[in-house]
């Protein structure tokens, strides 16, 4: 039995979130065991919601090793770009298995009726950030929506269960630690969902920053569940963050050919500032091609003066009243911004903004998160009963990673996942719920004191986790966690405790690398290269552990 008054809905597989991840693991579950019952729960509308499902750049890529255009890609040399990108913190094993599973995994969704961008009756493929090779197909900007609404038909036909606007909050485990199921929010009732096991694939949390293009759903609570349940999670200073356009009536991220502009970057004051954060040899119209093929902040690449130049104005109080500055392209003539960015400069005019005649406010927005919760082969997290997969999880990628990884990471360990759990739960049987687990946190939308506290998280977070850190930033995080800490509202004590893990994990990390950068450890330490992974520790602080 549950908690008392709480109402009860029973399945075999619960997976947690319908974007790309959650959709292909559902659909395998289902596929690999039909006489099971497949529940997922999406925290807003299934097929719109999630990031997966957001349009929000000129082109949106999923990597694979066809080698369509001839340049020598294979599994080996994708396998060997994902390792050397992810700058030795990388799993290999998940790294092997995307290489070679990769084709596999395109290849039925496009059974399934997704059509890939072609020219000449050919696909294309783009070489992406990380990527030495071109091996990235894309549907334009819709690529992860278009994997959705497949995967979405596939699903309906073998019968998967959807609710929609249920966010997962909690999981329930038995006496035994194993997991038995979930607790989640619809509307501002509290439901419990039985199931045999697990998967989450309710991505990350960049909804938990002041700036962000993610979706609202998007707050950590898949880490927050799989921590509290004993799970460790791993790269969790590692994640992306880049220019997008503020102050807008819409998300959308300035990327790829608009750098090649050479757009015109100015603070609040109308100063053009670039130069004065590239050091000698360095100049702005490199550091601006470069940014071209490095869309998020990065250390790997020059490109990062971009990223650092804009951060420091705003922080320093240089920027516009939105956090943003100016990015001015109307040098460039109206045909070249068709022709050279199509979806960027049309969505832009949509809205009212002509490129050609107006400057735009960019600032800098997370987008997506390199770690995650710790995973086998399989999507298992190690805890029994509980699967994870998509952006929810992590090791796949190290301290940065190839553009276009994020979504074929989605297919491949979506698939996996869903068939690991599915085997699971076709040979367990369901047992008790330890009620004690379920009673030491409120399950009500946040009151108006935690709004604040909410508010605040958002605030701090953006100031202190994103483009430049330091040490007594960090701390500064995690006295806020402290100081606020004694929340038993589960949405507030979800978000304190992503904030405590990201601080946590940075301020272990004193060098930079990646998509970490430490402006008190400005150089990448050999040291280091290794993984940091998090658990639960006494009094729900987070426990260090360094993986060679």
């Amino acid at each position: 039995m549950g908690p008392p008054g709480m109402r009860e809905i029973d399945c075999d597989v619960l997976v947690v979130g319908g974007g790309a991840a959650g959709s292909r693991a559902a659909y395998e579950a289902k596929r690999a065991h039909p006489e099971l019952e497949v529940l997922m729960v999406v925290a807003g509308h299934f097929g719109s919601s999630g990031s997966t499902n957001l349009i929000a750049s000129e082109s949106l890529g999923i990597n694979a090793p066809f080698n369509f255009i001839g340049d020598g890609d294979s599994p080996d040399v994708y396998y060997a770009d994902m390792i050397e990108t992810g700058a030795g913190l990388s799993d290999p094993a998940l790294c092997r298995v995307i290489a070679d599973e990769a084709c596999d995994r395109i290849n039925e969704l496009i059974g399934l009726g997704l059509e890939f961008d072609s020219e000449g009756g050919r696909t294309v493929q783009r070489k992406l950030s990380g990527c030495t090779k071109a091996r990235s197909l894309t549907c334009g900007g819709s690529t992860g929506r278009e994997i959705v609404r497949v995967l979405k038909g596939g699903m309906s036909e073998l019968g998967v269960t959807v609710r929609e606007h249920v966010r997962a909050i909690d999981l329930v485990q038995d006496e035994k630690g194993r997991v038995q199921g979930a607790i989640a929010l619809a509307g501002p009732e509290a439901i419990l969902i039985r199931a045999r096991a697990v998967i989450l694939a309710n991505g990350g949390a960049g909804n938990i920053f002041r700036h962000n293009v993610n979706p609202p759903s998007l707050e950590g609570d898949g880490w927050s569940m799989a921590f509290r349940a004993g799970a460790h999670l791993v790269n969790m200073e590692f994640f992306q963050v880049g220019p997008a356009v503020f102050n807008a009536p819409l998300t959308f991220i300035i990327h790829s050919h608009m750098w090649r502009l050479r757009p015109r970057l100015t603070n609040a004051s109308g100063e053009e500032f670039l130069a004065r954060y590239c050091p000698p040899g360095v100049t702005p119209d490199e550091v601006l091609d470069l940014k071209a093929m490095s869309y998020p902040f990065s250390v790997r690449t020059n490109a990062k003066y971009v990223d650092i130049a804009i951060f420091k104005e705003v922080m320093e109080g240089r920027g516009t009243s939105s956090g943003a500055v100016y990015f001015d392209v109307t040098h460039v003539d109206h045909e070249t911004l068709l022709a050279r960015a199509p979806i960027t400069y049309n969505t832009l005019k949509k809205v009212g903004i002509d490129l050609a005649r107006d400057r735009i406010e960019v600032g800098l927005a997370v987008q997506n998160f390199n770690g995650g919760v710790s995973i086998d082969v399989n999507g298992f997290t190690g805890i029994d009963g509980l699967y994870a997969a998509g952006e929810v999880s992590g090791g796949v990628h190290g301290a940065d990673r190839p553009g276009g990884n994020n979504l074929i990471d989605t297919q491949v360990f979506g698939y996996r996942a869903g068939r690991a759990a599915a085997g699971r739960a076709a040979q367990v049987e369901k047992v008790g719920f330890s009620a004690g687990k379920v009673e030491q946190l409120e399950f009500r939308p946040p009151s108006e004191n935690d709004v604040t506290v909410l508010q605040e998280s958002a605030n701090i977070y953006y100031s202190n986790l994103t483009i430049v850190r330091t040490g007594k930033g960090l701390q500064d995080v995690l006295d806020f966690v402290d100081r606020n800490g004694r929340t038993t509202n589960v949405v507030v004590k979800n978000r304190l405790t992503i904030g405590s893990i990201l601080a946590t994990a940075e301020l272990i990390r004193e060098e930079s690398r990646g998509t970490h950068y430490r402006e008190d450890f400005p150089d990448k330490n050999p040291v280091w290269g290794k993984r940091i992974a998090i658990s639960r520790g006494e009094g729900d602080t987070p426990k260090v552990e360094i993986i060679p």
